[in-house]
C-alpha cells in the first residue's frame, strides 16, 4: 500500500510538472488557461487538454503531450471511490435515521418554549 501510494505521489508530482509547463505555454499559445489541478486529478479533463494542445500544432506544446499521456493511463479511477462514497453516506443516513426518534414528547416541546432554562435568564 504504501508503494502504491509513493508512486501515486511521483505519478502526480510528473504529471503536475508537466501541466504548469503546459499552462504557461497554452496560454502563450492561444491564451487558454487551464486548470492544472484539475487535469492532474481528473483523466477525462487531462485528455480534453491533450486534444486542446495538439490541436495548436506547437512543437513544444507536443513534447509535452508526449511526456502527459503515459501519466494519464496511471491516474486512479475515482468511479469506485464515488461508489464507495455513496454506499457508505447511504449507511449513515440509514444509521442516523435508526437513532433519532422522529417523534417530540410533550416534555421536549415543553423545555423548548421555556425561556427561563438558561443560567442567568434574560429579564
Amino acid at each position: 500500500m504504501k508503494e502504491n501510494m509513493n508512486s501515486e505521489v511521483l505519478v502526480n508530482a510528473e504529471a503536475f510538472a508537466i501541466a504548469t509547463q503546459m499552462y504557461v505555454r497554452l496560454r502563450r499559445v492561444c491564451g487558454r488557461v487551464i486548470d492544472v489541478m484539475y487535469l492532474v486529478n481528473n483523466k477525462d479533463y487531462a485528455k480534453h487538454i491533450v486534444d486542446i494542445a495538439l490541436s495548436t500544432e506547437d512543437e513544444e506544446l507536443e513534447k509535452q503531450v508526449a511526456r502527459l499521456r503515459p501519466l494519464i493511463d496511471l491516474y486512479p479511477e475515482p468511479a469506485v471511490m464515488i461508489e464507495e462514497s455513496k454506499v457508505e453516506a447511504k449507511k449513515q443516513k440509514e444509521v442516523q435515521q435508526e437513532t433519532y426518534s422522529m417523534d417530540v414528547t410533550a416534555e421536549e416541546i415543553y423545555q423548548a418554549q421555556v425561556h427561563h432554562h438558561y443560567i442567568g435568564a434574560l429579564r
